[in-house]
């Protein structure tokens, strides 16, 4: 079953048996960030001296990414991939979540949280989705395949993102978590891309690297 790169970062996020999101909010801004890359690679847009405009506004007809196509053109002025991130993101995690409900993939529970707060869980029904996306990552990743080119925009954002754990976190010895994150490394650095798509997946790169180190630092001051 085909699922968009959104679709596919909230498959690996949320845990198969509980439906609880780990690494929350890291995770939504790569859901958002997936709607810019899956533009891309749909050539619908494309960066023009660092900002983000639309080249073709055909819908692809998902509706979350013919919001954000929509929205892209419909701006007053061109913006840079980091504010469409963050702009994007309540529709980007809303709409994957909703794709994968339609789809079948996970179903929605609903609770309250020491009987009180309302709490919604997402249990995975169907894994063959997510298996086959880790299958894809570790043969790219452990195996040296060269991935097709949703997969490598898949591993810019996981690896941008810091969220290699959610795919490869069973990786318990130093050196072999050290090889992991270098391997896609490389791979979300090189030239897996035609230049215009590469452009702007090395925006995304910069914009979540930037995200990630503010994350760090506000972690380890406490803020």
């Amino acid at each position: 079953m085909e699922t968009t790169l959104g679709e596919q970062i909230m498959l690996l996020s949320l845990d198969d048996t509980t439906g609880a999101q780990a690494l929350q909010p890291q995770s939504e801004f790569m859901i958002s960030s997936a709607s810019l890359l899956e533009l891309g690679l749909a050539g619908r847009i494309r960066l023009d001296e660092g900002r983000v405009l639309v080249t073709d506004s055909t819908p692809l007809g998902i509706p979350v990414l013919d919001a954000a196509l929509a929205a892209i053109g419909a701006a007053e002025q061109p913006e840079d991939a980091q504010a469409w991130i963050y702009r994007l993101k309540q529709e980007a995690v809303e709409g994957a979540r909703q794709g994968l409900l339609e789809k079948g993939i996970i179903r929605e529970e609903k609770t309250r949280r020491w009987g009180i707060f309302p709490t919604h869980r997402y249990p995975e029904v169907d894994g063959a989705p997510e298996a086959g996306v880790r299958a894809k990552l570790a043969a790219a990743v452990l195996e040296g395949e060269r991935p097709d080119d949703r997969t490598a925009a898949l591993i810019v954002l996981l690896h941008s993102g810091g969220l290699e754990t959610l795919v490869f976190g069973d990786r318990t010895d130093k050196a072999e978590q050290e090889a992991v994150r270098a391997r896609m490394g490389k791979l979300a650095e090189g030239h897996w891309a035609e230049p215009a798509m590469q452009q702007l997946a090395d925006s995304v790169n910069v914009a979540l690297a930037g995200y990630a180190a503010t994350t760090v630092a506000a972690i380890n001051t406490g803020n």
